[in-house]
C-alpha cells in the first residue's frame, strides 16, 4: 500500500487540533501546596523529508510547545497556559494554532470565589485571528472530602474574533458577551486510581442571526498508577 502524504498529514495533526474550549480545569495544578511555583513545559520536533519518488517530495517541518505554569502568592494562585503547535508541509503552512491563556483565582482556599482570565488564540489554518477574550466568574466548591469533589463555576466572558475568508480574503468580525459555566467533579476510587471529569458550557445570543449560539465541551479522565516503584513491588502499610 503507498503511504500518501495526506495520510501522513493525517496521523500527525491529529493530536495538534486546538479546541474552541480550553479545558483549562484540566491544565491547572489545582491542589493545596506549600510550594509557590509549580508546573511544567515540554515540546517536540517532528521533521521528514523522504520521498516515494522523485516527482512527488514529501517533506514536512513540524513543532508542538505546551506549558502549564502556576504560581501561588498567599492564598491566590496565577496561571498560565500555553500552547503552539505548527506543521509545513514541503513549503506551505499546513497547520499553525496556538494560544495564550492566563487566569488568577482569588482566596481559592474559600468554597466560593472569584476568578478572571483572558487568552488569545489564533487559528491560520481556518484563518482565525485573533481570537480575544476577557472574563470573571465565581468558583463554587460545592463539596469536598477525601474520596469525592464537586465544583462548579458560572461567569460571563467578552470574545472577540477576526475571521478571513481564505478564497475571498473577505474580513468577518464577531464580537459577544457570553455566559461561560463549568461542571467538576473528581471521585477517588483508591490509592492507584481516580476518575474526574470537566463540563464546559458557554452560549450567547447573536443579534445578527437572531439565534444563541451554544458550545458545549466535556472530558473525561481515567489517572491509574501501576506501581510505587519501578524496581520492585510497593510496601503494604
Amino acid at each position: 500500500m503507498k503511504c500518501t502524504p495526506y495520510f501522513i498529514i493525517i496521523l500527525l495533526s491529529s493530536h495538534m487540533v486546538v479546541a474552541q474550549i480550553l479545558n483549562i480545569e484540566k491544565s491547572v495544578l489545582d491542589r493545596d501546596t506549600t510550594k509557590k511555583y509549580l508546573g511544567n513545559i515540554n515540546g517536540n520536533l517532528l521533521l521528514y523529508n523522504r520521498s516515494a519518488a522523485a516527482d512527488e517530495p514529501v517533506e514536512f517541518f513540524g513543532f508542538d510547545f505546551r506549558s502549564s505554569i502556576a504560581w501561588f502568592p498567599g492564598k491566590h494562585r496565577l496561571s498560565s497556559i500555553s500552547r503552539i503547535d505548527y506543521l509545513k508541509i514541503n513549503e506551505d503552512p499546513f497547520l499553525n494554532t496556538g494560544y495564550q491563556h492566563f487566569r488568577f483565582d482569588f482566596r481559592k482556599d474559600r468554597k466560593v470565589h472569584p476568578e478572571i482570565f483572558t487568552q488569545y488564540q489564533y487559528d491560520n489554518f481556518r484563518g482565525l485571528d485573533p481570537r480575544l477574550l476577557v472574563g470573571t466568574g465565581m468558583r463554587h466548591r460545592l463539596y469536598r472530602d477525601e474520596h469525592f469533589t464537586l465544583i462548579f463555576s458560572v461567569g460571563i466572558m467578552y470574545e472577540s474574533e477576526k475571521w478571513t475568508h481564505p478564497k475571498t480574503e473577505e474580513i468577518i468580525r464577531i464580537a459577544f458577551w457570553k455566559s461561560t459555566n463549568y461542571l467538576v467533579f473528581r471521585i477517588k476510587i483508591s490509592e492507584w486510581a481516580d476518575f474526574n471529569s470537566v463540563q464546559y458550557f458557554q452560549t450567547a445570543y447573536d443579534p445578527g442571526i437572531e439565534v444563541f449560539r451554544h458550545r458545549y465541551s466535556t472530558d473525561v479522565n481515567l489517572n491509574t498508577k501501576l506501581t510505587a516503584r519501578l524496581n520492585g513491588p510497593p510496601h503494604l502499610h
